[in-house]
């Protein structure tokens, strides 16, 4: 368990600790509405954070180690540590990161980009202290085992 312990409060970013079935749910079967209701928009913005400030320590291979199945088969690992590293780079140190959205996301229709399911996506206004600016998203789906799981980040 070496990488929990490394780890600390990160993993709690990129999993948000909806584990078991609901009361009176079987299990194997989706999570019960009111359960993925009950964590709120400060626990995503919360776990946002953490991925965030771990992308400004540059440990981009945990993040996509941890992260959703459907982050997982988007992008092979060492593109996305090479990706995010080099957009990651142009800010330098962080002046202010100031969230400007929290957006629930349900994908109702097969065929698109992502699967069907449920998604949170919060957005940053980041600027570096050489004063460049980007915008960061990171996006939680809700996995098949009622977990909430990072499925993305982007900074452009």
């Amino acid at each position: 368990m070496m990488e929990m312990r490394c780890l600390g409060s990160f993993v709690f970013a990129i999993v948000l600790g909806l584990s078991g079935p609901a009361s009176g749910q079987r299990p194997g079967s989706a999570p019960a509405p009111a359960r993925v209701a009950t964590l709120g928009p400060s626990s995503f913005l919360d776990a946002a954070q953490n991925v965030v400030n771990a992308i400004d320590r540059y440990e981009m291979a945990t993040v996509w180690d941890v992260s959703s199945p459907i982050m997982k088969s988007s992008i092979p690992k060492d593109r996305f540590v090479a990706n995010v590293a080099q957009r990651r780079a142009v800010l330098g140190s962080i002046r202010t990161r100031d969230w400007t959205s929290i957006m629930r996301v349900p994908i109702t229709k097969a065929g698109g980009p992502l699967p069907v399911g449920q998604y949170i996506s919060i957005r940053f206004a980041t600027t570096g202290q050489n004063g460049k600016s980007a915008e960061e998203v990171v996006s939680f789906s809700l996995d098949q085992d009622g977990q909430w799981r990072m499925a993305g980040y982007t900074i452009q």
